[in-house]
């Protein structure tokens, strides 16, 4: 058992530094975005899980984390 727990936990320290170091090269998309900081957010209309309609507007007066996912897997 111990013949293979050593050599798995070095290739994972190893892929973990590999993830990391290719991390740090990836170049990122620049945002496109025509607001600036601190401007209240355009509109617009998405639908949720369910398939209903969601309008930012809706939200207006109240805190909001927006989150966009590009799904890269």
């Amino acid at each position: 058992m111990r013949k293979f727990l050593i050599p798995l936990i070095c290739a994972g320290i190893l892929g973990l530094v590999a993830v990391i170091l290719f991390a740090q090269k990836m170049e990122l998309p620049k945002p496109q975005s025509s607001f600036t900081q601190g401007q209240p957010a355009p509109d617009f209309t998405l639908k949720d899980q369910d398939g209903h309609d969601f309008h930012l507007a809706d939200l207006q007066g109240s805190k909001a984390l927006l989150i966009f996912y590009r799904g890269y897997w």
